[in-house]
C-alpha cells in the first residue's frame, strides 16, 4: 500500500515538473508585442540615425550660439624687397603687395629687410536681431530632427503593431488550414472504408481525395506568408525567424477592448502633425533670418602692429639686411563701425518670398495631413463598429456550420447524402472559421489605426498584456 502511495505521489510530482518545463517553455518561446516593440525601437539603424540627427541638431544650435564671439587673428612676417612708391590709390584685390615708403625720383633697386607682427580684432557686436533670429532658426531645425525621430518611432511602432497583427492572422489561419487537412484526412479514410465495401462509387474516393489535395495547397500558400511575416519581423526586431512566434494571449481580450474605443478627434500633439507643424515653423525661422540679413551691423575693431625695416628715416639703405628684424615703430588702431549694403535690398525680398512661399508649402501640407488623418479615423471607428457587430454574429455562424458538417458525415455514412454535400459542409465550415479570424484581424487593425489617428497607441499598448 505504501509503495503504491509513493509512486503515486512521484507520478505527481513528475506531470507537475512536467507542466512547469511546458509552462516555461511557452512562455520563453511567446514574443509579445510589447516585446517586437522595443527590440524594434532598439535595433533599427534608422532610428539610430535620426538620433544622430539630433544630436548633430544640438551640436549646430551650439555653433550656432558662438557667432556672436569676436574674431582675433595674430600675423607676423618677415619680407626682403625693393621699396618705391608713388602717388596714388588703389584697390588691392587681396593680390597686390603693398608697399610703404617715401616717394623719389627714380627707382632703387637696394634691397630693403623688414618684419611686421600685428594683432586684429573684429567683433560684430550688434546687428539688429541678426544672431537671434539665427540661433532660432537653429533651434527650429533641433526641434525638426526632435519631431521627425518621434515621428519615426510612432511610424515604426505602427510597422511593427502591423506585421505583428499579420503574424496572429495567418498563425490562426495556419491553424485552421492544418485542422481543415485533418478533416479531410478523416473523411479521405472514411470515404475510402466505404468504397472498398462497394457501398458507394469510386468516384467519392478522387472528390475526397482532391478536396484534401486542395486543403494541402492551401496550407502550404497560408505557410509561406506566415514566413514571409516572420522574416519582415525579424527585420525590424533584428532577432532570427526561429525566435518569431506570436503571443495569441491578448485575442480573448479583444471584445473587452472594443468597448475602450480611443478618442473621435485628431489631437494636435500626433507625432506627424509635430514634425510638420516644426517644419514649417523652421521655414518661418529662415524667412526671419533673411529679412534680418539686410540690416546694418555694427563691427567693434582693434588692432596693434609693430615695424622694423633695413631702412632709416633719411632714405638711407642699410646694407646689413639683418637690421630690419627688430621692432622700432609701434602703432595700435581703434574704430567702431557700422555697415549697410544698399545693394543686397532687392535680393533679399526676392529671397524672402521664395522663402515665404516654401513656409507656405510647409503650412498646407500640415493641413493635408490632418485632413488625412481625420479621414483616416473616421473609417476606423466605423470598421470597428462593423467588426463589433459581425464579433456577435460569427460565433453562431461558425457553431452551425460544425454542426452541418457532423450530420452531412454522419449521413454520409448512413448512405443517406452523397460527398458533394459532405464537401460542401466542410468548405463551409473552413469558411465560417476563416471569416471569425478575418473580422478579428479587421478588429484588431481598425483598433490600432483609430488609436494611432486619435494619437492614442500608448494609452492602448498598457491595456495588452
Amino acid at each position: 500500500m505504501i509503495k503504491h502511495i509513493i509512486a503515486g505521489k512521484l507520478c505527481a510530482l513528475l506531470c507537475l515538473l512536467c507542466y512547469t518545463s511546458s509552462s516555461a517553455q511557452s512562455a520563453a518561446d511567446s514574443f509579445s508585442l510589447h516585446r517586437a516593440i522595443a527590440l524594434t525601437m532598439e535595433h533599427y539603424p534608422a532610428i539610430r540615425a535620426k538620433a544622430s540627427q539630433v544630436k548633430a541638431g544640438e551640436a549646430n544650435l551650439t555653433d550656432v550660439k558662438h557667432n556672436w564671439y569676436p574674431a582675433l587673428r595674430l600675423h607676423e612676417q618677415v619680407d626682403v624687397g625693393t621699396d618705391n612708391s608713388i602717388y596714388g590709390s588703389y584697390f588691392t584685390m587681396g593680390m597686390i603687395p603693398s608697399t610703404s615708403g617715401g616717394i623719389r625720383a627714380a627707382n632703387n633697386s637696394s634691397l630693403m629687410s623688414g618684419n611686421i607682427a600685428m594683432a586684429a580684432m573684429q567683433w560684430e557686436i550688434y546687428n539688429f536681431g541678426g544672431y537671434g533670429s539665427q540661433q532660432t532658426e537653429a533651434s527650429k531645425a533641433l526641434q525638426v530632427s526632435r519631431s521627425d525621430l518621434h515621428n519615426l518611432a510612432n511610424q515604426l511602432t505602427v510597422s511593427v503593431i502591423t506585421q505583428y497583427l499579420e503574424l496572429l492572422k495567418y498563425h490562426a489561419l495556419q491553424q485552421i488550414a492544418e485542422d481543415n487537412v485533418r478533416r479531410n484526412a478523416s473523411v479521405v479514410r472514411a470515404v475510402t472504408a466505404i468504397v472498398l465495401h462497394g457501398l458507394k462509387p469510386g468516384v467519392d474516393s478522387a472528390v475526397a481525395a482532391a478536396e484534401l489535395s486542395k486543403a494541402r495547397l492551401n496550407l502550404l500558400d497560408i505557410h509561406n506568408k506566415y514566413e514571409q511575416v516572420r522574416v519582415q519581423l525579424s527585420v525590424l526586431t533584428g532577432l532570427d525567424t526561429s525566435n518569431i512566434r506570436p503571443d495569441t494571449v491578448n485575442t480573448d481580450r479583444l471584445i473587452a477592448l472594443l468597448q475602450h474605443q480611443p478618442g473621435d478627434s485628431v489631437q494636435q500633439q500626433h507625432p506627424m502633425l509635430e514634425y510638420y507643424n516644426a517644419i514649417y515653423e523652421q521655414q518661418t525661422a529662415k524667412e526671419a533670418v533673411i529679412r534680418k540679413s539686410t540690416l546694418p551691423k555694427v563691427n567693434l575693431m582693434a588692432a596693434g602692429w609693430m615695424r622694423g625695416s633695413s631702412g632709416s628715416f633719411n632714405d638711407v639703405y642699410d646694407k646689413n639686411l639683418w637690421s630690419g628684424l627688430g621692432y622700432s615703430r609701434y602703432n595700435y588702431l581703434l574704430g567702431l563701425g557700422i555697415t549697410y549694403n544698399l545693394a543686397d535690398l532687392k535680393r533679399t525680398r526676392e529671397k524672402v518670398a521664395v522663402q515665404k512661399y516654401q513656409s507656405e508649402t510647409a503650412a498646407r501640407q500640415m493641413e493635408t495631413i490632418k485632413t488625412n488623418l481625420d479621414g483616416m479615423l473616421q473609417q476606423s471607428l466605423t470598421d470597428l463598429k462593423i467588426s463589433s457587430e459581425k464579433l456577435q454574429e460569427l460565433p453562431l455562424q461558425l457553431n452551425a456550420a460544425k454542426a452541418a458538417a457532423r450530420q452531412k458525415m454522419a449521413l454520409y455514412r448512413g448512405g443517406l447524402t452523397n460527398i458533394i454535400d459532405v464537401t460542401t459542409a466542410l468548405f463551409v465550415l473552413n469558411r465560417a472559421e476563416t471569416d471569425l479570424v478575418m473580422t478579428r484581424d479587421a478588429a484588431w487593425k481598425a483598433l490600432f489605426s483609430a488609436a494611432y489617428a486619435s494619437n492614442s497607441i500608448e494609452q492602448l499598448l498598457p491595456e495588452l498584456n
